[in-house]
């Protein structure tokens, strides 16, 4: 199956601004970090920006991930403690059913 290239790409520069979230990146940072081109960049951070998975940092306009990917990132351990909670019950009730 094949893939669709720019989706990779703006997956690309998620990874990297998720690897710089504290301190953000130029769209030059980008650049040169990933070897695309500059327009593309920019598109690339504009579809993020857009759907709410990066945003610019007020005091230096850098980008960097959004909160929402460590909003994200909460659910998914709070889900994780659900389960393993309810594999612990499962457990405890075969384990009192064989008694």
């Amino acid at each position: 199956m094949s893939t669709n290239q720019s989706a990779e790409r703006v997956l690309t520069v998620l990874d990297l601004l998720m690897r710089n979230f504290v301190h953000g990146m130029t769209p030059t940072d980008i650049v040169k970090a990933t070897g695309f081109s500059a327009p593309n960049v920019t598109r690339y951070v504009a579809t993020l920006e857009a759907t709410g998975w990066a945003e610019r940092i007020p005091e230096t306009s850098r980008i960097r991930a959004s909160v929402r990917l460590a909003q994200r990132s909460e659910q998914i351990r709070s889900d994780l403690e659900q389960a393993q909670r309810r594999i612990g019950e499962l457990q405890n009730r075969i384990n009192n059913s064989r008694m």
